[in-house]
């Protein structure tokens, strides 16, 4: 059986995505690996562009409302680092990943949404995910997808999952990235979903 992709990439929230058909691939997500830095807000807490972050001499990271494709659901916004952020980390491709136990202090849990719509079948969606640190519970991410209906209604959703580590039980640990899948369907088509990532921490 084949599966229509979405892969993502999530530090604690960060996410790149892409459609796999039967013989070919195509974009489903925007920004989805946190590289498109277009926007010229300023950032909330170091007033920094994001287009900056990766080189400027001020702060390697910073917190906005909303980034290409990606807009806040809830909480001080999204947390965007580079390279330059951590020594512990860098990004699983490119430049940029988001943490979502967003600034400004004390840190508040935060999450981000994307709109897609997607025509009828089976969808994985497939993510990379580290801990921040060694403190289980403070690492914890939900991640769901919501918001399309088969023809008599019904819900077809991606239920919310939680995960966290570092933890042996699921293979995470500080520093490494640690991919994980969910399947879902979607009955009807041209429906439009909503995929949600959220600190839990």
């Amino acid at each position: 059986m084949a599966f229509k992709n979405f892969t993502s990439i999530c530090a604690a929230g960060l996410l790149s995505a892409f459609m796999v058909g039967a013989a070919s691939a195509s974009t489903l997500m925007v920004n989805g690996d946190f590289e498109d830095t277009s926007i010229t807000d300023l950032g909330l807490v170091h007033r920094q562009k994001l287009a900056d972050l990766a080189s400027a001499p001020d702060s390697s990271w910073d917190v906005y409302k909303e980034i290409p494709g990606w807009k806040t659901d809830d909480g001080a916004g999204i947390e965007v680092q580079t390279n330059r952020t951590l020594t512990s980390i860098d990004a699983h491709s490119g430049q940029h990943y988001i943490e979502l136990d967003s600034h400004p202090s004390p840190e508040s849990n935060s999450s981000m949404k994307q709109e897609i719509t997607l025509d009828i079948g089976k969808y994985k969606l497939s993510f990379w995910y580290s801990p921040r640190n060694g403190d289980v519970d403070s690492n914890g991410i939900e991640y769901s997808v919501f918001g399309a209906s088969d023809d008599n209604g019904v819900p077809t959703v991606l239920p919310t999952v939680g995960l966290t580590g570092p933890s042996s039980d699921n293979g995470t640990s500080v520093g490494e990235w640690t991919e994980f899948t969910s399947i879902f369907t979607v009955a009807s088509g041209d429906s439009p979903v909503t995929l949600l990532f959220a600190a839990t921490g």
